[in-house]
């Protein structure tokens, strides 16, 4: 225990429903955002140093200062450090609560011994680990280790941070402690197989498109083993199961610079049986009008033509026709003039049924085999890496949307959803059709899905293209260094813009309902990271 000061008598002591503030002398170094204890009889207050101020005693006494020469010729004498404390906590008893009572003048002020801040500031003590407590300035408290409690995960987090901030690695460690329960990371880059050389049972869920299978079950799982291995020298051995001519599943070990490690693969694609129906929740395109007729157009162009497979349909559907007048036209022309359905509405359905065609991902065969959706009880049961990297926008939104919906339908407490790189599939967007989709894919993961025990982890680095909508329902926000007007944004106050805009790796401002107050922690780096 240092002695570090006590409270002045020169300014008042105060607290009121708006603030609750004290000023001291400080007597050891500490810098803007550090804590200290004052100690008054049978009460403890916990204080945040929010300025520290020195003077020379002839400013202080208003001394004119009439030439530069009379300035650098009288030498100085400098006044006592004086700090603004901003009150944050009042214990007696073991109990602490925010402040009630003013603090005594000239009560010591003392640094803080090691675990009382987390103590002090009511900060829970178990649930996923995010670091130690931190100050602005990126200085780490040892001793004083952070958690974010599950209920709170179930109330969704945000985390915010720009390249080289520390957001992936923040991620990651937590995606490595919600991987004892059920955890699906979506990873638009390739850095979550990672955990395999952590002794944890990896799930791949590998989409494969239709040039990927031509190319055969080998390229398939040097394709995995590929991502596994990262950047370096490496081996793999694999495994291929099947059943009734489809690839259900890979077992793929890898041995390379940081390890081994083991992988169950599941190739994933879909088909036409499963998706046609389902297209209004997989694809962003469809205007309100074409989702409400969608599905009697579908069985129409199916009755007419024999056809099941979207590629046929889409055929079928651009294919020449007469109209009843003997004018040349297209046969979804034909087919709404007969439901009495506007020539937009038409030219959307077939846009949507073109744009999963142009995905490959849809009826995916290879040399000797099929690829199909798997089992997703199975597939989804531990922790799952759903593979996208490599994959484009539109082949990336397809699978996130439809394994969003398996999610949400094999849900179980606690069923945790890391979204990296959220703003590609949870964009801002000025479209309502689109805005109409985005907003029922998040009511039904976050809002309904928080019965289920699903807990959703956003991060983006972009958050002004990220929808405000999960904005809005992260209840748990953590930031790394951003742009200042990010932070604004985002509602951090003016005073803490100022460190977080330049803020060093892996240092974050967190601010939760799980926390009274806003707190800065160091990101701890546990398991072994690629990328």
């Amino acid at each position: 225990m240092t002695d570090c000061g006590f409270v002045t008598r020169q300014f008042p002591s105060e607290v009121s429903l708006d603030a609750a503030k004290v000023y001291a002398i400080l007597t050891c170094e500490a810098p803007v955002g550090s804590y200290v204890v004052v100690d008054a009889g049978g009460r403890s207050y916990l204080a945040r140093i929010s300025a520290v101020r020195v003077a020379d005693i002839y400013a202080v006494a208003n001394a004119p200062v009439l030439t530069p020469e009379q300035e650098r010729a009288v030498s100085l004498r400098l006044g006592p450090t004086t700090a603004e404390l901003e009150l944050i906590s009042e214990c007696a008893g073991g109990v602490c609560a925010p402040p009630g009572t003013p603090v005594p003048i000239h009560a010591p002020l003392r640094r803080p011994r090691q675990g009382e801040v987390v103590k002090m500031l009511g900060l829970p003590s178990g649930g996923v680990a995010l670091g130690n407590l931190a100050l602005p300035t990126g200085e780490e408290l040892r001793g004083e280790e952070v958690f974010l409690p599950i209920d709170a995960l179930r109330h969704h987090v945000l985390i915010v941070g720009t390249t080289g901030s520390g957001k992936t690695v923040l991620v990651k460690e937590i995606a490595y402690q919600l991987a004892r329960w059920r955890a699906v990371a979506l990873d638009a880059v390739g850095h979550f197989y990672h955990l395999a050389y952590d002794g944890v049972e990896v799930r791949v869920v590998l989409p494969v498109t239709r040039r990927l299978a031509r190319r055969g079950l080998r390229a398939v799982a040097r394709r995995a083993a590929a991502k596994a291995i990262w950047r370096g020298r490496g081996r793999y051995r694999c495994r291929a199961f099947g059943r009734g001519g489809v690839l259900t599943r890979m077992e793929l070990e890898v041995e390379a610079q940081h390890g081994r490690g083991r992988l169950q693969v599941y190739p994933w694609a879909l088909e036409s049986g499963g998706i046609l129906y389902d297209l209004p929740r997989a694809i962003p395109i469809l205007s309100q009008q074409a989702r409400i007729f969608y599905k009697r157009v579908l069985e129409e162009a199916k009755r007419l033509s024999g056809a099941s497979r979207v590629d046929d349909l889409f055929k079928f559907l651009t294919s020449p026709a007469e109209d009843q007048r003997g004018r040349p036209a297209v046969m979804y022309e034909k087919i709404g003039a007969s439901l009495g359905l506007h020539a937009s509405t038409m030219e959307n359905i077939v846009r949507a049924l073109l744009a999963l065609v142009e995905t490959g991902l849809v009826d995916v065969e290879g040399p000797g085999f099929k690829v199909a959706e798997p089992p997703y009880r199975r597939a989804l049961a531990g922790y799952t890496v759903v593979d996208i990297s490599g994959l484009g926008t539109h082949q990336q939104r397809l699978v996130v949307y439809r394994i969003l919906d398996a999610v949400y339908k094999t849900a179980r407490p606690v069923t945790a959803v890391l979204i990296d790189e959220a703003h590609l599939f949870f964009p801002q967007t000025r479209n309502e059709d689109e805005q109409a989709f985005l907003e029922a894919h998040l009511t039904r993961l976050t809002r309904l899905g928080r019965a289920k025990g699903i807990a959703v982890v956003f991060a983006t680095h972009m958050p002004d293209d990220l929808n405000d909508v999960v904005i809005q329902l992260a209840n748990t926000k953590i930031v790394l260094r951003s742009d200042p007007r990010v932070l604004e944004k985002l509602g951090v106050p003016p005073a803490e813009r100022r460190f977080l805009s330049k803020a060093e790796r892996g240092v974050a401002y967190v601010q939760s309902y799980a926390y009274r107050h806003p707190i800065y922690v160091k990101v701890a780096k546990r398991t072994t990271h690629l990328g």
